[in-house]
């Protein structure tokens, strides 16, 4: 019996988003950065974070990336649409 169906009690058929592991991976793929494991110096201070990229092609119009920050204190994050910045 599937996950879905004994945990949530609904049917696979209804439940299941069409989409294989290996798709999800290769369409949607995911980063993670860990950035707990720093210098004692540093934790007291603002982490600046930057992402470059690289792709072996053109990156198709209109493909979004999104971030997700994990932090243990309260920002407001600000963005002109090309950078983003934090705002105390």
């Amino acid at each position: 019996m599937a996950f879905r169906t004994k945990f949530y009690n609904v049917e696979e058929l209804i439940s299941s988003p069409n989409i294989t592991l290996a798709d999800y991976k290769e369409l949607f793929p995911m980063f993670a950065f860990d950035v707990t494991k720093q210098s004692e110096k540093l934790k007291n201070s603002v982490t600046d974070i930057q992402i470059k990229a690289q792709f072996s092609a053109n990156v198709p119009a209109n493909t979004e990336a999104f971030a997700v920050v994990i932090s243990d204190k309260s920002l407001i994050f600000q963005s002109d649409g090309q950078k983003m910045c934090v705002q105390y």
